[in-house]
This record gives structure tokens, sequence and C-alpha cells, in this order.
């Protein structure tokens, strides 16, 4: 309950809104004028998120099997742009993620990035569903070790797609459920440069702040 709800029966308890006339209990247009306070959009805040998951190798730049469990921390501002759509809402929003990864399989061990992209979300009607993708990069660094078919130095450059269907399980909090694809490689700064891609599931939950 919000602290606006909380305030108004407060008020109503202690006899602090205007009564009706000839009755003892408060006018009911004044109690609605501050029980009825429209909740804002899910987009129209600032979210936290945290997202974990696992991913596996799914094409053959390297001949190594790889399994990569990344963890993502999130940030995504209120909605830039916003548009009915299909009986919903279409918003896009900015999103800047830091990469906590490690390798449970595979030469190296750990991976900590960043990367910026575009987050676009469809709300359906109720505002409380929402399928959301994200497609953008940035960079990093892991524990390189010279092993053919490693990856080839610690500086490495990150790529991914993030789909998912999001969830509000609580007044200000989401629960998502996807898919995460991620490419790594050092744009040719070695040879040879075998990058890796990996995809797998990630769940994670956001908080609106």
């Amino acid at each position: 309950m919000r602290l606006h709800h909380l305030l108004a029966i407060a008020l109503v308890g202690a006899g602090g809104l205007p009564l009706s006339a000839g009755t003892g209990f408060p006018d009911p247009l004044a109690k609605a004028a501050l029980l009825d306070v429209e909740e804002p959009a899910p987009w129209e805040a600032w979210a936290f998120g945290v997202d974990v998951g696992a991913g596996w190798r799914v094409t053959d730049n390297t001949h190594l099997d790889y399994v990569v469990v990344p963890t993502v921390f999130s940030i995504r501002t209120p909605a830039h742009w916003v548009w009915d759509f299909a009986g919903g809402t279409l918003v896009t929003r900015a999103r800047l993620n830091l990469l906590a990864e490690g390798f449970a399989e595979g030469p190296e061990s750990y991976y900590f990035g960043w990367s910026g992209s575009p987050s676009i979300e469809y709300w359906f009607p109720g505002e409380r569903t929402a399928i959301q993708f994200s497609i953008g990069g940035g960079s990093g660094w892991l524990d390189s070790q010279g092993v053919p078919g490693g990856q080839g130095r610690d500086y490495t450059y990150n790529w991914f797609m993030h789909g998912a269907l999001r969830q509000r399980i609580g007044e200000r909090m989401d629960l998502s459920i996807g898919v995460f694809f991620q490419h790594l490689s050092n744009r040719g700064a070695t040879d040879p440069n075998p990058g890796l891609d990996t995809l797998g599931p990630m769940v994670g939950l956001s908080w609106d702040f």
C-alpha cells in the first residue's frame, strides 16, 4: 500500500476530511479525491534488475566446450518513447548493464564488463505483463590462457540479445524469464581469434524506484 493511501486512511480515521452536511461521515467526494490516486505506469520509473542464467556454446567458432554463467546487473531509464499499439503500450527505454560472468567449462574462469542497449517493451492491457527485447554490446576483461581455441586476449568485446517475458509480481517488482545470447570476440586483435557464441535461459527480478 502506497504512502498516500495510508495518509488518506489516517485522515479519514482522525476526522481530517470534510464531513457531509448533516452526517458524521466524511464527504465521499473529498475521500475519493485522496484515495483515487492514479498509479504510475511501470515504464515511467527507473528500474534496477538482476538477471542470472547459463549459456552453452552454439557455434563452431571454437572446438572447445564452453558453459558460461552470466550475472547481469541492469539499470533501465523511464521510457523515452511511448506508443499505443494493439490495445497495449509499446515503449523504448535505455538500458545499461554490468556483467559478472563465470566459466563453468572452458579455459577461462571469469569475464567482467559492461554493455548498453535500448530496452523495447510491449506491455499488454492491464500493465502487468510485458514482452521485452534488448540488443546491444560493450566490452570487458577475462583471463585469457593462451589455449588453442580459447579467447585470444584479456580485453574482449561483447554483443548480446536478450528476450524475456516480464510479469509484475508486486507493486513495484517484476519477474522475468527469457533467453540470453552473447558473443565474445577481440575483433581480430589476435590471430587466431576464435570468439565465443553462447545461448541459454535467464531469469531475473527488477525493482522500480
